[in-house]
């Protein structure tokens, strides 16, 4: 994906170059920097805006019996 993003913004470079009568080495050198913008921008997207899928525990797995809970308070009571 970043580098479809990133080849998305090259064209867009050339395209605007072109269309706009820029000197080719310019216009070369504008969507180079466009598709790196691009690739990192959406490594920098995945990195702070995508949910981490975390695993749910079912309840198959857990367990039938659990430990009794015991309060602390109650346990210096009975020592």
């Amino acid at each position: 994906m970043p580098k479809l993003v990133g080849g998305l913004m090259a064209l867009f470079a050339l395209g605007a170059g072109i269309l706009g009568n820029v000197d080719p080495l310019t216009t070369l050198s504008r969507a180079a920097i466009a598709f790196v913008i691009g690739v990192l921008a959406t490594q920098i997207w995945y990195v702070f805006f995508t949910v981490r899928v975390r695993r749910v525990v079912s309840a198959s797995s857990a367990p039938t019996e659990s430990a009794p809970v015991v309060d602390p308070t109650e346990q210096e009571a009975a020592a």
